[in-house]
This record gives C-alpha cells, structure tokens and sequence, in this order.
C-alpha cells in the first residue's frame, strides 16, 4: 500500500464516523501533512495532498484545509524563518490560517511599509477565507522595493477588521482591512513562490472536484434505481442510462487530469502551469456537466439541503470560479505549451 492509498482508507474511515471535516482531519493526523518533520509534521511531499482533497471532496466536506495545510504551509517552508516555522509548528497542531492575495486579480490592495521595529500593513485584502475565523493570516502585500512579499499577522493584532460573510458553499469568507497592523516579514520578491502555490491549489482543487463529481454520479445513479415513472425505475430508461455514462465519463476524465496535475507539480514550471491550466478547464467544464444533470435528475430535491447533490454542485460552481477562469487558463495552456516547444 502506498502513501496515497494509506490516506485515502484513513480519511474514508473518519470522515464516516466523524462530525464534521476538521474533526476527521485532526482524527487522521494529517494537518501537518506537508509540514517538515523536525516541526512537528508529517514531510510528506505536496502532491498527496491530492488524495486527500480528492477523499473531502467525495463526502462533500468544506474544510480549511487547503488554505492552511497546503497553500499556507507550501509558502511558509519557502520561507523557513523563526516567526514562519512557529507558525508551520501551530499549523501541524490544528491552527488554522487564511491567506490573503494568492489571486492576483485581488492581490494589489495591500501595501506593506517597513518600521522602525518591523513592518505595517495598510490597505483592504477581499474574499479571504476564514478571514474572521482563521488564527493567523498569511498576506502578500506590495511594498515600494519590492515587486511583493509576504508577511504574517496573528488574526487578534491590532489593526485587523474582517467583515465576515458566508459563502454560497457554505463556508465564510471576510473582507480585511488592515490600519498600521504590526506584521512579521518572511520574504521578498515572491512572486515565483505565489505563483506555485497558486498551481498547487489549482492541482488540489481539481482532485476535490473529482472527488465531488464521483459523489454526485454515484448518489445520482443510486437515486435513478430508486425513482419510479410510468411503474419502472427510471435507470432502466436508455435515455437516463446514456445521460449516466455521460456523466461517469466526465467524472472519469476529472479524476484523470487531477491526478496528472498533481504528479506534476514537482516538474518544470511550464509543464506544471501547462497540465494544472488543463486540470482548471476539464474540471470546470466537467463538473458543470455533472452538476447539472445531477441535479435535473434529481428534480427539486436535488437542490435541498436533504440531499449532498446541491451542496456538491454549488462547491464546483465555487471551484470553477477559483483562481481564474475557464478561459483563462486555456490561454495560459497555449502559452505554456508554445513555451515548452521552443
């Protein structure tokens, strides 16, 4: 059995018995998955993080994980300095963080300024998750030397105002603003850094929404056996048997390029960018395939908060729209590949 393996048959044994998915996540051991042993984690590499969005995913668990134990933690070992390796330490006992700007459509409206003992925030951060939750707030902000960098704010300093919102996933989010807010710096010039975590979060959502596009065939398919029409269950018709096949190829095709995203992602930087923009499109344009009919399948109830189907479908509705979008990401897969050509 192999490390992914190991993780998926922990995670589906929590996340059945547990109450929520944080609480299957500190069950299982793996907050500290990717955080260097000598700090208290598990030193694995960022790539099975994969499997373990890819298992939240399938019982449709909203988590804080990726922020805190993948996008936050991959940043924070780049960085490996004092206040950065409390942090990751924090981080591997269940401390939760937000991260603010890793987009960067939402990236230029804070400004960070050097001190006489340290650095200040100033400016608004939008659309932060667990802005008003979190216990820290990683941000990359921009300075006047620097193209950026990035600094860490433990969430109870002065200066810190989130104005928190829920989302249509049901998560939270906040809008931040930061006035004079005391801020410890952990490095400069890190655009190239940001810019591979934001590939290691593409590469993970995708596995989360393969893993939600697996939930909603199978409950779908479940459904279509149990709905009688005309004294038949409607699975037998062939017109719903096709649209099935349909969807179970879409949720194939996801589970596929999710997989090769994350294996990616210790490669070359076009390769990588190249295969997660790949991953960006399929997902979307597959989930919204399987969403959809899911949903139509299902009639009204599949939007009740009965059944996981709606809650599914509004988290690759969330997903779709992360980090860029559709048509985005297939011009950067055309600039990465006539890169790769030359």
């Amino acid at each position: 059995m192999n490390v992914e393996q190991a993780l998926r048959e922990a995670l589906d044994r929590h996340l059945a018995s547990a109450r929520d998915g944080s609480t299957a996540l500190g069950a299982a051991g793996v907050f500290g998955l990717i955080v260097p042993e000598e700090l208290g984690g598990l030193g694995l590499d960022v790539s099975t993080a994969g499997a373990v969005l890819d298992m939240l995913g399938e019982h449709c668990e909203p988590t804080s994980f990726l922020e805190t134990c993948v996008i936050a933690a991959q940043l924070l070992q780049g960085a490996r300095t004092p206040a950065g390796e409390g942090v990751l330490r924090d981080i591997a006992k269940g401390a939760t963080v937000a991260v603010a700007g890793l987009d960067p459509r939402l990236r230029p409206g804070v400004s960070a300024t050097p001190t006489a003992v340290g650095w200040r925030l100033d400016g608004d951060a939008q659309l932060v998750l667990d802005g008003a939750s979190a216990d820290y707030l990683l941000v990359a902000a921009q300075t006047e030397r620097y193209t950026s960098a990035l600094l860490v704010v433990p969430a109870t300093t002065d200066g810190v105002i989130a104005k928190a919102y829920p989302t249509i996933d049901g998560r939270a989010a906040a809008d931040l603003r930061f006035i004079n807010a005391e801020a410890a710096l952990l490095a400069t010039d890190v655009e190239d850094a940001l810019s591979e975590a934001g590939d290691i979060a593409l590469a993970c959502l995708a596995s989360e929404a393969s893993g939600l596009m697996r939930r909603l065939v199978r409950d779908t398919v479940a459904y279509a056996r149990e709905r009688e029409q005309f004294g038949q269950p409607i699975a037998r018709f062939q017109v719903i048997q096709h649209r099935l096949a349909d969807m179970h190829i879409q949720a194939r095709r996801a589970t596929a390029i999710a997989a090769r995203a994350c294996q990616a992602l210790g490669g070359h930087w076009a390769e990588r960018a190249r295969l997660v923009s790949a991953a960006k499109v399929t997902v979307a344009d597959a989930g919204r395939f399987v969403g959809q009919n899911a949903v139509q399948l299902h009639g009204g109830m599949g939007m009740t908060q009965d059944l996981p189907v709606g809650r599914c479908f509004k988290r690759l509705t969330v997903i779709e729209h992360e980090l860029g979008s559709a048509d985005q990401h297939r011009q950067r897969f055309g600039r990465m590949t006539a890169q790769l050509a030359v």
